[in-house]
């Protein structure tokens, strides 16, 4: 296992406590960039090596700091393991006789819009960690944990009814802070 690597028992007690309370999101994380099944779980663990190296700093985020850590180190992995696929995709020889070389797609296309898609979440993370943590909560509930409003309301103190307007509210705030960040960076 991942944490029989790890020398001091405080240090095995946090990873085996971050792997039980992240575990879900990095495999969701991964699969969701991935779509591989087959290696999902060695992906999962490789995320959780990497933090391995990172306890110290893991220790002192916040639980929203210590989520977008773990997820950017998940997309990471996720994304590594990608371009590696492709290269070895690319560079597979089929032989003369069943020249299969035309029927495979290119994967550089594939590989840049998905780049693209990752800039694009991450300007939405960095936009949301501005937010009020009202509204971080409640988008964090909504799209990570899969929550309905009926279970989020009673979390927040908020009225099952009015849920639904507080995350137009949070996406709106999200998504114009996405577009400040958007507008600094073309300047």
């Amino acid at each position: 296992m991942i944490i029989a690597a790890l020398a001091v028992d405080s240090d095995k007690a946090f990873m085996l406590n971050l792997y039980h309370d992240y575990y879900g999101l990095v495999r969701k994380t991964v699969y969701n960039i991935t779509h591989d099944l087959d290696n999902l779980e060695d992906l999962i663990n490789d995320t959780f090596l990497k933090l391995v190296d990172k306890i110290s700093l893991i220790r002192t985020l916040n639980s929203c700091k210590t989520a977008a850590y773990i997820v950017y180190s998940s997309r990471s992995v996720a994304i590594n393991f990608i371009k590696h696929r492709d290269v070895e995709t690319k560079h597979l020889y089929y032989g003369e006789e069943s020249d299969m070389a035309k029927s495979i797609p290119d994967g550089e296309d594939t590989i840049v819009d998905r780049i693209i898609h990752q800039e694009e979440i991450e300007e939405m993370g960095n936009a949301i960690l501005k937010l009020p943590e009202k509204q971080k909560e409640l988008l964090y509930f909504k799209y990570i944990l899969d929550m309905d409003d009926s279970e989020i309301a009673p979390i927040l103190n908020i009225a099952p009814d009015s849920v639904r307007q507080y995350l137009t509210r949070a996406r709106r705030n999200a998504k114009q802070m996405m577009g400040k960040e958007m507008n600094n960076h073309a300047k």
